[in-house]
């Protein structure tokens, strides 16, 4: 068993508040960003979104990341933590995971065990329960936002 993963609430950071925000996936091969994705906490839960085109050109829009109308991300439990990350592919680095999720897909905080390196972000996708891939984010820079949002146009769509 790999030694990387320290199960210790008090070691790993919490996913807090000042955690939410506006995160990319970058194309490592062509340096262009992949997909945009927000965690955001609104009415006493958390929630994964993902911009999205619209049928309209040139028209995006936030979609809510679920399989099903279980859309509300959950805290992982330690032993669920060690379940998933005391495997051989995260033997380095070494550090602690926070992990909130709901069926198909979860939001994850790395804290490096090493006190210089910056805490990182991941996007987790579960098949059956388990991991199927871990996604490195990124969080979006307040210059980076402002470009995006020059000529966004809010609409308030509601479900029936």
């Amino acid at each position: 068993m790999p030694s990387n993963l320290f199960v210790l609430p008090a070691y790993g950071k919490a996913i807090t508040l000042d955690d939410q925000g506006v995160f990319y996936v970058m194309n490592q091969y062509e340096d262009t960003i992949q997909n945009i994705i927000q965690l955001t906490y609104a009415k006493d839960e958390w929630c994964l979104m993902q911009l999205q085109h619209t049928s309209m050109a040139d028209e995006y829009c936030w979609t809510v990341m679920s399989a099903d109308s279980r859309y509300a991300l959950d805290s992982m439990t330690s032993a669920q933590i060690a379940h998933h990350f005391a495997r051989p592919e995260f033997a380095e680095p070494k550090g602690a995971w926070q992990v909130i999720r709901n069926q198909q897909y979860g939001f994850g905080k790395f804290t490096p065990l090493e006190g210089g390196e910056p805490i990182a972000y991941g996007l987790l996708m579960f098949e059956n329960n388990e991991i199927k891939a871990i996604i490195r984010l990124h969080r979006m820079q307040a210059d980076m936002m402002q470009t995006m949002t020059e000529e966004t146009v809010e609409r308030e769509v509601e479900f029936a």
